[in-house]
């Protein structure tokens, strides 16, 4: 009868430290939980931060580009009225220099 009831005694001391663990568990769990979500929400702000900054960089330099694109265009515009013997030779040079390629490329 001793024996039964020590089995007992010991059957409920194990049923409590596997309550006590499974308790334990479940924080834990929550608690990483928790620190997951902080942490994707950190991550995600420094993203969104990163791609909003990327954006204004972007924009700038394309903005740049257009501007200096739009004032070659113009310089090139003047010039070619300004020269037009010149121009017309530096495209009959390139036009010579592209097909000389295309036949040395097909050879």
């Amino acid at each position: 009868m001793a024996r039964n009831s020590l089995r007992k005694t010991s059957l409920e001391s194990m049923e409590a430290e596997i309550e006590s663990l499974l308790s334990t568990l479940e924080t834990l769990k929550h608690d990483a939980t928790e620190e997951s979500h902080k942490t994707i929400k950190a991550i995600r702000s420094n993203a969104e931060n990163a791609l909003r900054h990327s954006r204004g960089v972007i924009s700038d330099a394309y903005e740049e580009v257009k501007t200096r694109t739009k004032e070659t265009g113009i310089a090139t515009r003047d010039y070619a009225q300004e020269h037009p013997w010149t121009t017309a030779g530096v495209a009959v040079g390139a036009l010579g220099l592209l097909a000389a390629w295309l036949l040395c490329r097909r050879n």
